[in-house]
């Protein structure tokens, strides 16, 4: 515990050794949606080279918040620019005269409430009100109880609700006028500037600012000259912030010609005041990039070579002898035929061909139809199995069966016709 109190103290001691010095708000920016605003103050140099600007909004953007030096001795510049909150207590001479109105009425209106509460917990006693005869002792006779006390109980109990009653009402009204004022001024207070304090306890924000020190030469005044001043300038974002365009068209009837006017309508609650400030409005997003593109220049004279495109880049070293054993090796050698089958041996089929047209002996060709200028006949269904294309033709009802040679690796159709016309 010695130890936090100890750096609170170093912390807070630091705060008030830092000189603090207010800035105004110079320029504002409204984009679509948020602004950017830049403030600027002239301030002595500090011997230490930190100092504190104050004014700041709650809401800006930390991210956003830039420091520079605009005019002042040579080398002086900014190296850190940081955003520290602080808590400030309010007099009640520093709020504004809407805030202690909106207090008394709130108080006014308390008081109220608490009135008519009391009266209605007296209407609710006085209506519980009732004759209660003393108990009948055992051996005591009956009494008969007095009707005039009876009624003098009832009036009582009704002149006083009666009374009771219009308070009632009164404090009823009185509340509702109370509760209307609170409202006005509440929504009178909200409407102002958020530029004032608005409670007594307020924590603002603040920037602490590290500069360079300028040469020796420049930064000792001589004598009791003063100390040298600088200007700086703050920028921030801050996004509760927003302008909506409005058209106007002015047209007279039987005129040519006619009036449009742009107006902006801005509004914000950032917690500062834009009155007397130079406002800038823009269409931009705040949170984008808005950087303009790079546009190539056009030379006209002579031609010249278009230069290579990026992403190209040389060929690796060694890359032409990267095949260089593969085409050592030469063309690849053909596929070997197979050697025409001997009798008795397993040959592959040739190639499927269609039968030759059936010749009689002498070479004249069978009678029959053609088809598509080749002889055609009529032949009986075989017997057997069909051999496949390229085989021989079956056998005819009654004729010999071939030898299974022939049927085994059957002769070319040349050397078949030659052995033909022999027979």
């Amino acid at each position: 515990m010695d130890d936090q109190h100890r750096a609170d103290d170093e912390q807070q001691s630091d705060r008030t050794a830092v000189p603090a010095h207010p800035s105004e708000l110079d320029s504002v920016v409204v984009h679509a949606v948020g602004a950017v605003c830049r403030r600027r103050a002239r301030v002595a140099l500090p011997p230490g080279g930190r100092l504190r600007l104050t004014g700041l909004p709650q809401v800006l953007d930390g991210r956003s918040l830039r420091a520079r030096v605009l005019s002042g001795p040579p080398g002086t510049a900014v190296t850190e620019a940081r955003l520290e909150p602080v808590a400030e207590l309010r007099s009640p001479d520093d709020l504004p005269e809407l805030h202690s109105r909106l207090k008394a009425a709130r108080e006014h209106e308390s008081a109220v409430r608490e009135r008519q509460r009391l009266v209605l917990d007296t209407i609710a006693e006085t209506t519980a009100l009732r004759a209660v005869p003393p108990a009948r002792r055992r051996d005591e006779p009956l009494r008969r109880t007095p009707a005039d006390a009876w009624l003098e109980l009832a009036e009582f109990v009704d002149e006083r609700l009666t009374r009771l009653h219009l308070r009632a009402d009164e404090l009823a009204e009185e509340l509702e006028r109370a509760e209307h004022a609170t409202e006005t001024l509440a929504d009178r207070l909200a409407r102002s500037s958020t530029a004032g304090p608005a409670r007594p306890v307020e924590t603002s924000a603040t920037v602490l600012l590290t500069l360079t020190a300028p040469t020796p030469s420049n930064s000792r005044p001589e004598g009791n000259a003063p100390a040298p001043e600088i200007d700086i300038e703050l920028e921030y974002g801050v996004p509760a912030a927003r302008w909506v365009p409005a058209y106007r068209l002015s047209y007279q009837q039987g005129s040519d010609t006619g009036r449009l006017v742009l107006r902006a309508s801005v509004a914000q609650r950032t917690g500062e005041d834009w009155t007397g400030v130079r406002l800038a409005l823009s269409t931009a997003d705040l949170e984008r990039r808005t950087d303009l593109p790079k546009l190539r220049s056009l030379r006209i004279g002579r031609s010249q070579p278009a230069p290579p495109p990026s992403g190209w880049r040389e060929p690796p070293a060694g890359l032409s002898d990267l095949f260089t054993g593969y085409d050592a090796v030469g063309p690849r050698p053909e596929p070997r035929r197979s050697a025409p089958a001997l009798v008795g041996a397993a040959a592959p089929l040739p190639r499927p061909v269609p039968p030759p047209a059936p010749m009689a002996p002498g070479g004249a060709p069978l009678a029959g139809g053609t088809r598509g200028g080749v002889q055609a006949f009529e032949a009986p269904a075989p017997s057997l199995g069909f051999a496949g294309y390229g085989g021989p033709p079956p056998p005819q009802p009654g004729a010999p069966l071939p030898p299974p040679a022939a049927a085994a690796a059957p002769a070319p159709l040349a050397r078949r016709d030659r052995s033909a016309r022999r027979s």
